[in-house]
């Protein structure tokens, strides 16, 4: 009986997610009400905050589910070639955000007024994370090795088994792909490289350069 009753509440709670999403992507993260989620679900109020106490809880729970789901996607990528595998994981980051650009947006958009993400968000952000310092395990790039920055990222580089000025360097080049995508979808190439297919290509080839992944591994 616990078993049905547990997959009961599993159905409930991934029902209120999806319901959360809807609202999300046609009101914004900001816009986001219990109210309208619960009427969305068939339920009152007060039953939605049994399995999500507070607003927060329920945005927290929306970021994490997407940042494990843009891993998941990223985890997908079969290329080894270290070059080969940046690539291939770039394009996978695009894919999914394009997919899911409420999703991208929740993640990586303008914060949420109100909102502080919780230390919960922080593994769910390493997931995606990994998979590039992965790629670029080894490279060694003197343009990030200052050595207060390295010991800034001590605990990512850890987190990936990269060395200190690799992490700082995937980090950065995982922010251009974050900022290059986030323009794409708001827009802002359409009239100059839409779509923006070769400006991206070019953009993952210069970090190859960069990382100097085609001597790693």
């Amino acid at each position: 009986m616990g078993g049905v009753r547990e997959q009961s509440r599993e159905r409930t709670r991934a029902a209120i997610l999806a319901a959360a999403r809807a609202e999300i992507a046609s009101r914004g993260g900001g816009g986001l009400s219990m109210r309208a989620v619960a009427r969305e679900v068939g339920m009152v109020s007060s039953a939605v905050y049994r399995y999500f106490p507070t607003r927060e809880a329920l945005l927290t729970a929306m970021i994490v589910e997407s940042y494990y789901g843009l891993a998941a996607a990223l985890g997908e990528v079969r290329a080894r070639r270290p070059d080969r595998r940046w690539k291939a994981l770039g394009h996978a980051f695009r894919g999914w955000a394009v997919a899911n650009p409420h999703e991208f947006q929740l993640v990586y958009g303008t914060p949420i007024p109100g909102y502080v993400a919780p230390a919960e968000t922080v593994p769910a952000a390493e997931a995606v994370a990994v998979h590039f310092l992965q790629a670029a395990k080894g490279a060694e790039v003197a343009s990030f090795s200052h050595r207060g920055l390295v010991r800034q990222v001590v605990g990512l580089a850890d987190v990936g088994g990269a060395t200190g000025s690799g992490a700082a360097a995937v980090l950065a080049e995982l922010a251009a792909l974050v900022g290059f995508v986030s323009l794409e979808l708001a827009g802002h190439f359409v009239g100059t490289v839409d779509p923006a297919d070769h400006l991206y290509a070019a953009l993952l080839h210069r970090q190859v350069d960069t990382l100097a992944l085609v001597r790693v591994g």
